[in-house]
């Protein structure tokens, strides 16, 4: 019993951890200090490193596509996907040129786009609706973006977003 065990534990840590010059197998990795998952990454020609970084509740998914370049960490967009009972439709996009990543930043443009989407909504369904109560719900949904998923009450049905999102 103790053999087959060291043998489970060795053969989960070489596939998740290789040693040098074997493949990895290609799983989302989660990123407790971003609270993100990262999904794609790769280096480009020039050297400089890519990302893509993805955090959601159980509404909304806001996905971050950021750059490493030399010793700086650049946004170069964040999508927002919205669920309409099968799949994710992108409901809000922002694309940015040369603009620092901070956290804070994110936070703010993702709520930002919330309130955008929600607006827009109630405008088109002739829906008059308080600004403070969408910016509530805007930053109710951004916080629950960033719910770290190691906590014991993290619902795990969520993690069936992934797969959808690395189809696209």
């Amino acid at each position: 019993m103790a053999n087959l065990t060291k043998t489970l534990n060795k053969n989960l840590i070489d596939t998740l951890l290789p040693s040098f010059g074997n493949p990895r197998v290609h799983i989302p990795v989660w990123d407790e200090s971003q609270k993100m998952f990262i999904c794609d990454e790769y280096e480009s020609a020039n050297g400089h490193r890519y990302y893509m970084g993805i955090r959601f509740c159980d509404r909304v998914v806001v996905v971050e596509k950021v750059g490493l370049y030399h010793s700086w960490t650049y946004i170069d967009s964040i999508e927002l996907y919205a669920f309409n009972g099968q799949r994710m439709e992108l409901i809000q996009k922002r694309d940015y040129d040369k603009v620092f990543r901070n956290e804070e930043f994110i936070r703010q443009e993702s709520e930002q786009m919330v309130k955008d989407y929600l607006n827009g909504v109630a405008k088109t369904q002739r829906i008059n609706s308080p600004e403070e109560q969408i910016a509530k719900l805007a930053s109710e949904l951004i916080d629950g973006c960033y719910k770290s998923f190691l906590d014991a009450d993290f619902n795990t049905r969520l993690t069936q977003i992934l797969p959808a999102l690395e189809q696209k």
